[in-house]
């Protein structure tokens, strides 16, 4: 993953889903509707058919074997008309970012729209709120932002790319590029890396950093190397059989350190660890290769 993706990756474990409804809807020709802007999010998911929605005053194409993300607050007036009768599949949805500012560099009413191939797998994610909404019980909330997750998820892996280049991440709290900070923090995880040191490439003071990048991370600065220290052993633990000794200092860490915070982590030891995904590891790239034979 490449910086932004990284911050990207870190904002999305604070973000929490609301579903408010989520609902399959069949439109005639002719159909036309007008309304205020929308206070919440929504996914739409047309399956057939083609509408023209004005936002804005811009005009959009809605299109079938599409997921599309419309934004809240994007219009006075918000107007759709079907050209061919369409059938679709939606959700409105909350999402509270904390201090993140990720969702508004979604700048476009509607958003990146991408091509959707799993049919199946995405009208399963939408039956699933719906059916959800129609038979309230216990879990009924978890059964629904397990599925809204899963659709963000279904989304955002096929759009990440585009967004991950928004010119947003130049401009992040203020005109600091974080860019540098955490190429350093990746190329240094073997040294001892003080912040200090990241305030000089951030030309912050060290007082300063510290908050500013808790608002982009979600975490401290000491918090994040610990954690990328833990992935890059975790990655010399499966791909190598380097003694546990020598792949601790690789990633900065004193030989009794890496076991205990490992397995405060994953709750096994780093031995444990290699040998399960040794054997975890190749099964998947087996089961993988068996499904594109199947293809």
């Amino acid at each position: 993953m490449d910086t932004n993706e990284r911050i990207l990756q870190r904002q999305f474990t604070q973000f929490d889903f609301e579903v408010t409804m989520a609902a399959y809807s069949e439109k005639d020709v002719g159909w036309n509707a007008g309304q205020e802007s929308s206070e919440f999010y929504r996914f739409m998911y047309v399956l057939e058919g083609n509408a023209v929605v004005t936002l804005d005053g811009q005009v959009h194409h809605i299109e079938p074997n599409r997921l599309y993300l419309i934004r809240p607050k994007t219009a006075v007036l918000y107007e759709a008309t079907v050209h061919q009768k369409l059938k679709a599949y939606w959700c409105n949805f909350s999402v509270e970012t904390g201090n993140f500012k990720f969702i508004k560099m979604l700048k476009q009413p509607v958003s990146f729209s991408i091509p959707i191939e799993e049919t199946h797998q995405v009208i399963a994610m939408y039956q699933q709120m719906i059916e959800a909404k129609a038979n309230e019980c216990i879990t009924t909330n978890l059964k629904l932002k397990a599925a809204i997750l899963q659709l963000f998820c279904f989304y955002m892996d096929r759009s990440v790319i585009m967004l991950s280049r928004d010119p947003y991440f130049e401009t992040l709290e203020g005109g600091e590029k974080w860019t540098d900070v955490i190429d350093y923090i990746e190329n240094n995880l073997h040294h001892n890396i003080q912040i200090e040191d990241l305030a000089k490439v951030a030309y912050l003071h060290p007082n300063y950093l510290i908050t500013s990048f808790k608002t982009v991370m979600g975490c401290s600065p000491i918090q994040y190397v610990t954690e990328r220290r833990l992935e890059r052993a975790k990655k010399l633990l499966r791909e190598t059989n380097l003694p546990i000794s020598e792949i601790a200092g690789k990633v900065g860490m004193l030989s009794h350190y890496l076991p205990r915070l490992l397995k405060r982590q994953t709750g096994v030891t780093p031995k444990d660890y290699r040998r399960i995904m040794k054997i975890y590891i190749p099964k998947m790239q087996e089961g993988m290769a068996d499904k594109e034979v199947k293809y």
